[in-house]
């Protein structure tokens, strides 16, 4: 969920809850107060009723309207004074039921006691009440609709500064050299962001460049002395009176060497690989690159008497780096013939959607999920650097490819999910 989508709904969420209990409140607040000037009103007319009596010592007249109400009942003990609410009967056409305010209270006319019954109609409060009701509510939906466009639209535009520096990001790369170009705007936090953004793309541009730099130096600074330490050894082999025993101890030197050499390239391969080092992503034919692989180790698969299956079917070119896929299919055909026993076998295949190179073997001695890792192998050869199906990984990772082991009745098997 975006970060607007959520402010969004938490703010109209709790702008929600804060006015319904507001105007909870405020209803029954505003019920009170009408009330309490209702029973004012009670008040007044007791206070009339009273200073009629004794001005002319009698009762007034009754009054029988609508809204109000007045009655005397003579009564033989005593009355208490009470103020309470009651639903009257209107005696009119319609003979209704309406919420009344009634006010008794006791009075004294020559020695004789009366009980008098005001009522006051709580009807014209109780519609007061609904409309200011309505109206409030009427201004809360309409508040909660402009928050909403406001939140909407105005925020929106305020945050645009912050999705165009997400998006300048999400464009961003170490190998194009181009730097961060991120506009100033007129808030100090997103100014405050586009300057870390800006000096931490510069340092690690710097840094990449940096490791890139020293990647290949030290790559070619190794290469260059293994090369004439190899010379020499040959020049070596080639002079008189040299033994069987030194020349195995040489071509030890040797083959170290060469292993040494391979180690080189491989890790600079891996390096290169975490740095994105590889041009551009382009459509690929996996198919072609496979059969070519195939007769490049034709002799290798003969001497050793492996029997070849192949299962390879002309699929949509793959998006990724020819060299890469070069190097992809040939570490796994590399790690099934090197790890295959005499007379065994091999099965290539390439499907709609999957590569997978099935071979047979010797169980593993280490953990699947090790597998893939660097310097870890199940062998013991010490031609065998444990980088072969590393670099696979790495490849697959940078192209969102799936790979996987496994193991079943004799044969090892390496599947890799292909993505377009």
């Amino acid at each position: 969920m975006k970060l607007l989508a959520k402010y969004n709904r938490v703010n109209i969420l709790a702008t929600t809850i804060v006015f319904m209990i507001g105007g909870v409140c405020y209803y029954l607040i505003l019920h009170l107060v009408l009330i309490k000037q209702l029973d004012k009103d009670l008040r007044i007319e007791e206070q009339e009723i009273n200073d009629y009596i004794r001005v002319h010592s009698s009762l007034p007249d009754p009054a029988d309207y609508k809204d109000q109400q007045v009655y005397f009942r003579k009564v033989a003990g005593e009355t208490k004074r009470k103020l309470r609410s009651v639903n009257f009967l209107v005696a009119d056409d319609e003979g209704e039921y309406i919420a009344m305010r009634q006010l008794v209270f006791p009075v004294n006319i020559s020695g004789v006691a009366y009980e008098v019954s005001v009522y006051k109609s709580q009807q014209e409060t109780e519609d007061l009440i609904k409309l200011i009701v309505f109206i409030t509510l009427a201004l809360v939906l309409l508040l909660l609709m402009v928050l909403f466009v406001i939140n909407r639209f105005v925020l929106n535009k305020l945050w645009l500064p912050f999705n165009n520096t997400l998006a300048q990001l999400g464009q961003f790369k170490l190998q194009s050299k181009k730097p961060l170009q991120l506009n100033e705007t007129n808030i100090n936090e997103f100014n405050e962001l586009n300057k870390a953004v800006t000096d931490m793309s510069s340092q690690a541009s710097k840094d990449y460049e940096s490791l890139k730099s020293f990647t290949e130096n030290a790559s070619h600074e190794i290469q260059t002395p293994l090369a004439v330490i190899n010379s020499k050894l040959e020049l070596l082999m080639q002079s008189e009176n040299f033994t069987e025993q030194q020349m195995n101890g040489v071509e030890t030197i040797q083959d170290e060497i060469r292993r040494l050499s391979r180690l080189n390239q491989s890790l600079l391969l891996l390096t290169k690989i975490d740095n994105r080092q590889f041009g551009e992503a382009e459509p690929v034919d996996l198919a072609k690159i496979i059969i070519k692989q195939l007769n490049n180790y034709e002799e290798l698969i003969a001497a050793k008497q492996i029997t070849l299956t192949q299962n390879i079917s002309d699929i949509q070119p793959v998006l990724m780096n020819e060299t890469l896929a070069a190097v992809l299919i040939t570490n796994l055909l590399t790690n099934a013939i090197k790890h295959n026993i005499n007379k065994g076998s091999i099965t290539v295949s390439l499907q709609q959607n999957q590569f997978s190179v099935s071979n047979t073997g010797n169980a593993l001695n280490c953990s699947p999920g090790e597998l893939f890792e660097r310097f870890k192998k199940n062998t013991h050869q010490t031609e065998s650097l444990g980088l072969g199906l590393s670099i696979v990984k790495k490849i697959c990772e940078q192209y969102n490819f799936k790979i996987s082991y496994s193991y079943k009745d004799g044969l090892h098997t390496v599947i890799v999910l292909l993505s377009w």
